[in-house]
Parts: C-alpha cells; sequence; structure tokens
C-alpha cells in the first residue's frame, strides 16, 4: 500500500513521536507501507534532521522493501477537490494520504479515501488496524462475538471506499426478506459515513440470481446504499453456474479492507436473531504487505473468472458494469 505524505505532514508526524501510538503507526509505515513524499529529495540538504528520519523509515523494510519515492510534483494535484479522485486507478484509491493543502476537507469528507491534514497523522494511520492492540486482523466468533454488522462501526472496523466487491455464491438461494435484511444491514455498514457513488460488483451463482430475481436483487442493493449516502450506487452481477468461476470463499473487498466469513453472508433473520452457523468473520487490513499481495492477487484471479465468463456468455454480466476493481469490456 502506498503513503502519500507531504513535507509539512512528515513533519508534524516526526514531533508526535513521543505519544503513545507513535512505535507503533512508525514500524507499520516502515515494515509495510511504500511511502512516496511529496517533494524533491534535494530539499533534504536543508533540513539535516528530516534527512535522518526519511532514512530511518527507509531502511530495513524487511519482506515488504522497495525503494521509497521522492516526487517531484504534489499527489493529489493542488488544490483539492471534491471530485480528485475520480480518475484514480485502483493502487491510487487503495492509498493513504497525508497532505498539507486548505481544501482537503473537501475530498476527506466525500469518505472516499483515508486522508488527514498536519496533525492528523496518528489518527489517519491508527485506522488501518484492525483493533487496540495494533493487529492487522481481527476475528469475530459468529456464534459468539458478533451480534450485528453494526459492531463493525463501533469497532473502528469501517474505512473509507469507493468500490467493494462480495463474492457469495449462494447469497440469492435465501427468501426475499432474509436476503433484504442482511444485505441491507451489511451494506449500511460498510458505507458508514460514504458521500460518493459506490460501485458494486457482486460474484454469485446465476441460478439461483434468475430465480431470486435480478431487479429485486439490484433494487435491495441500490436502495441500501442510498439510504446512507444519499446516491444510487452502480450495481454489477458477474454471474456463472460454474463454480471455478465463482469461488467458494465468501469474501468482501473494499479500498482498506478484505473480509472473510465461513458461511454466506445471511447471518440474521428479519427480527435480527442469529441463524448462522458458520464459525469466523475474519476483517484484515490491507496495509498488511502480505495482505495487500494476496487482495491484488485475488483480484488478478476475479478478472479472469470475469474475463472468461464474459467470452463463453456475455449475458451473464448484468447491471451498470462500472468498478475501479474489475475492468469490464464494455
Amino acid at each position: 500500500m502506498d503513503l502519500y505524505i507531504d513535507c509539512e505532514n512528515l513533519k508534524s508526524f516526526i514531533q508526535s513521536r513521543q505519544l503513545d501510538s507513535f512505535e507503533d503507526c512508525f514500524r507499520m509505515v516502515r515494515k509495510q507501507l511504500h511511502v512516496i513524499y511529496n517533494m524533491d529529495k534535494s530539499f533534504l540538504k536543508n533540513d539535516p534532521e528530516l534527512s535522518q528520519w526519511v532514512l530511518q523509515i527507509s531502511s530495513g523494510r524487511g519482506e515488504s522493501e522497495e525503494s521509497d519515492t521522492f516526487s517531484g510534483s504534489l499527489f493529489p494535484s493542488r488544490p483539492i477537490k471534491s471530485n480528485s479522485y475520480l480518475n484514480w486507478n485502483r493502487r491510487q484509491l487503495s492509498s493513504v494520504y497525508l497532505i498539507d493543502d486548505f481544501d482537503a476537507n473537501k475530498l476527506k469528507n466525500r469518505g472516499c479515501i483515508l486522508l488527514g491534514e498536519p496533525g492528523e497523522e496518528l489518527n489517519i494511520l491508527i485506522k488501518l488496524f484492525c483493533d487496540k492492540d495494533y493487529d492487522f486482523h481481527c476475528l469475530y466468533d459468529l456464534q459468539k462475538s458478533f451480534f450485528s454488522w453494526e459492531q463493525l462501526i463501533d469497532d473502528n472496523q469501517i474505512l473509507p471506499c469507493t468500490d467493494i466487491i462480495i463474492n457469495d455464491r449462494y447469497l440469492f438461494k435465501n427468501d426475499y426478506e432474509l436476503v433484504k435484511y442482511n444485505l441491507n444491514q451489511m451494506l449500511k455498514a460498510l458505507v458508514n459515513n460514504v458521500k460518493n457513488k459506490i460501485n458494486i460488483v457482486l460474484f454469485t451463482r446465476n441460478d439461483s440470481l434468475s430465480d431470486f430475481g435480478i431487479e429485486k436483487a439490484k433494487d435491495i442493493i441500490k436502495t441500501s446504499i442510498e439510504e446512507t449516502t444519499n446516491i444510487r450506487s452502480n450495481v454489477t452481477f458477474v454471474t456463472s453456474n460454474n463454480n471455478t468461476l465463482i469461488p467458494h470463499d465468501r469474501f468482501i473487498i473494499t479500498n482498506y479492507r478484505l473480509i472473510r466469513s465461513g458461511d454466506s453472508f445471511v447471518y440474521f433473520n428479519t427480527k435480527g436473531e442469529k441463524i448462522t452457523n458458520g464459525g469466523a468473520l475474519d476483517i484484515d487490513s490491507i496495509a498488511n504487505y502480505h495482505t495487500y499481495i494476496f487482495v491484488e492477487s485475488l483480484l488478478e484471479s476475479l478478472q479472469k473468472n470475469y474475463n472468461e465468463i464474459y467470452r463463453v456468455n456475455k449475458d451473464r454480466i448484468l447491471g451498470n458494469k462500472v468498478s475501479n476493481f474489475i475492468a469490464f469490456n464494455e
């Protein structure tokens, strides 16, 4: 994962070194993230202390070692606008931005990316961890410690996003009210505090979706998202009855999180009572180097599956066909 940081933010980050969370955040920056400095490297010649900190950040990177980058031009370009993110690629949309710009709030308040101004560096970086122990993984026991999707909001697991990928073969093999209740609760949690158009791509079996009703499924998703964001979402179904093209694992990918389930995402009845027999819900931060590489591989596999489904029968691709994570042929 990339971290873009302006000079003033770097200085502010270093000045926070006496705070309790600094060492954990500094270790994450060194060991897990690829740092892109929004400054010319020659600038360091005039600031020995800053130069020493940059050296510490860039040395001993471990398995995630990659040469940090000094950029002669600022990214995002300035001045910041509320729609600055619209033409960004998947990697940029899953990056962290510590920037110094008068109009930064215009973009930050959209809830599409993780962005912090000077003085907010630790607060932003801490969000990348999954629990209070500065871990990149959190496990919920579906039978004992997971009670509603709102719990993920309370536990600070929900981060900004532009895209959601859902893989669940048999999601629509349930009755309408069950699917409606569970998708509504799940999607509202995932887009909490988001104020931009969301792109949803759902990989599922064609037969169960057809029996359920494609328009009914689409309306559930669009209505659930709009109730929170006030904006209609883009929804696409990638469907097949070939199980090799719709992976068995149930998972959700957003810009900063990987969510994996041992059961289909229909956890509750319409009264909110638990009906799943699943064992665990796992939350992983894509800031972790190994998780980042795994998610990249997972998205590449999904792209290949989509390509094959499109080649065999493009009518199995239904909906808006808009995504920053999956490249559609039309």
